[in-house]
């Protein structure tokens, strides 16, 4: 989101240390909710309006554009009219978006169904409709080609044992097609993929709709000659022959069983190779360095064990470690987690309470990411307090700077962001004696990261930076998360008079913070080498205590003289 300001509060500028308070208070409890910790809550503020609600960040060129439920988008859209524009010809670049964020997020507002039965319905009224062959050709394969990107990256929304039905028997009439079987293929091959139910968390399913009605559809009796005639298909001259020939299936829609039940895998041929990825769509969204299940089977081995105790033998253990290998140790898990999940799961992640998290699989590896986070800035704060002379204790702090250093270089925002909360939080923050000890040139160049992550003009710095990180990057996650939360719940849905139509400008946020997220994950790290050592002591190593331990441990090593004075220095730190 190049440049983007989000949404300020319709006082701009202009609020009370009451509602500071209180804005405060409810940006702890929604992150405690959401699986984060309150140990550097100050570090991940963000704004609110002053009715309590959370604003929007804005998308690339929204400056002049008015607030999602201003009076130029309070009408809305249909949904025929989104399910239109989606296998339209793409006329800008905003369109080569829609495609991505729509498929993404649309069961916010409809079931895989009804969906399945707008496409179904286009391409048989484009068929009754659209005279010229070859635009009728071209508008369908742009709509089978979108069907495609849908089935191929969201194929849990087709495990409905009816939706998967319908979309099967479609495609086994559509493969019967000279001109449509091989876009028909790769749609068959993408269903033979085994997925899991993607319906739980989604306020429309399919179990709560009504299914394709089953009516005799606008192609049954088109008078149109069938492709295979286009294509010198048998014809023997006689007439009564000619009536008994059987009729082109895909003008025989109404042959298609939408009955309960597995489908039969016999009425499909086996799948074809994939597309040639295109730009601005799902399809391009590929993990080159590890696929989706891979990463997921991965991540598994980097649960959190806490086994073994943090002592001097450890903690020297880490100091021996090079800076650089340490930096990379922490990119290639962050890496692995980051690709193991969707960015559809981070959309629900969001949308769904705390406890109902943890019921859901796909959302486990999200958890993962953010318990990681915080695991890394509750290990720094620890460890920098670990020992009790100051020198010992700088050694450690400026090795986290370092580390933050080369964190940065190699664009793992999120990894950053977690070092610096460890640093800056309140219990190392305070430690002044211990930072008159490191080097200048070292506090100096932390300083720079500190700026870059600082949380001024809802982190304008850090978007900047991301925006401008063309090669491999890991996003700072709580924040793109919170971005999610602020369009969620500061937006409605439906608006218009009968609350139906569709707050389109809502998703468009929400979309450009996937599509960023899509983008990033396409792109791999290269020779991400296993750092054995670093990733033992960073997975095994068992803190204990909580935010209220740190501190008082901190006052322990290094007593207050007059008070704290740490939260005052950097004003960015304060909610």
């Amino acid at each position: 989101m190049p440049g983007a300001i989000r949404i300020r509060p319709s006082i701009a500028g202009e609020s009370s240390p009451s509602k500071d308070r209180n804005r405060q208070h409810r940006l702890h409890t929604a992150w405690r909710n959401s699986g984060g910790s309150d140990a550097f809550d100050n570090f991940l503020d963000m704004e609110e309006d002053v009715d309590g609600r959370r604003s929007a960040p804005s998308s690339p060129g929204s400056k002049d554009k008015p607030p999602s439920e201003g009076s130029s988008n309070e009408i809305g859209c249909t949904f025929d009219e989104l399910v239109d524009r989606l296998v339209a010809q793409p006329m800008s670049k905003q369109d080569s978006k829609f495609a991505s964020t729509f498929l993404c997020l649309y069961r916010k507002f409809a079931a895989p169904s009804t969906l399945l039965n707008a496409l179904i319905n286009r391409f048989e009224r484009n068929e009754k409709h659209i005279d010229d062959q070859l635009t009728r050709i071209a508008d369908q394969l742009r709509l089978l080609n979108v069907m495609a990107v849908w089935v191929s990256e969201y194929p849990g929304d087709l495990v409905y044992p009816k939706t998967r039905k319908h979309i099967t028997d479609f495609v086994a009439t559509l493969e019967k097609s000279h001109f449509y079987m091989f876009a028909a293929k790769e749609v068959g091959s993408y269903l033979e993929v085994n997925a899991e139910d993607d319906d739980v968390g989604w306020p429309f399913r399919d179990g709560d709709v009504e299914g394709f009605d089953g009516q005799e559809t606008v192609l049954n009796n088109s008078s149109r000659n069938s492709p295979s005639m286009f294509l010198g298909g048998p014809w023997n001259g006689d007439d009564e022959e000619d009536e008994e020939e059987e009729e082109d299936p895909i003008y025989n829609m109404s042959a298609l069983d939408l009955s309960e039940g597995a489908p039969d895998p016999s009425t499909r041929l086996p799948g074809s190779s994939s597309t040639v990825d295109k730009p601005g769509t799902i399809s391009s969204q590929s993990f080159t360095f590890l696929n989706l299940d891979s990463a997921q089977r991965e991540a598994q081995n980097l649960e959190l064990t806490a086994r073994v105790p943090l002592t001097k033998v450890q903690w020297r253990q880490v100091m021996e470690i090079p800076d650089e290998d340490f930096a990379r140790e922490l990119t290639r898990i962050d890496w692995i987690m980051f690709n193991s999940f969707r960015p559809r799961d981070l959309v629900r992640h969001v949308s769904i309470s705390g406890p109902d998290k943890d019921k859901i699989q796909s959302l486990q590896h999200v958890n993962r990411m953010i318990k990681q986070f915080n695991h890394l800035a509750f290990f720094v704060a620890s460890f920098i307090l670990f020992r009790d002379k100051p020198k010992h204790r700088a050694k450690a702090m400026e090795k986290f700077m370092n580390i933050a250093l080369k964190l940065r270089r190699l664009n793992n925002y999120n990894s950053l962001g977690a070092v610096i909360a460890g640093i800056n939080g309140t219990p190392v923050h305070r430690l002044a004696q211990t930072r008159e000890l490191v080097p200048v040139q070292t506090q100096k160049d932390f300083m720079r990261l500190v700026i870059l992550m600082s949380t001024q003009k809802s982190h304008f710095a850090y978007r900047l930076a991301w925006d401008n990180s063309f090669s491999e990057r890991i996003p700072f996650l709580p924040l793109h998360r919170r971005d999610l939360v602020s369009a969620e719940e500061g937006n409605r849905t439906f608006v218009g008079d009968s609350k139906t139509r569709i707050n389109w400008r809502k998703f468009e946020v929400m979309g450009e913070v996937i599509l960023g997220i899509q983008r990033s994950q396409t792109t791999p790290y290269s020779h991400m080498h296993r750092y054995e050592e670093a990733a033992r002591l960073i997975l095994d190593i068992k803190l204990t205590g909580d935010d209220e331990d740190l501190y008082a441990r901190s006052t322990h090593v290094e007593p207050s003289a007059g008070g704290d004075t740490g939260r005052k220095k950097f004003g960015w730190l304060r909610s």
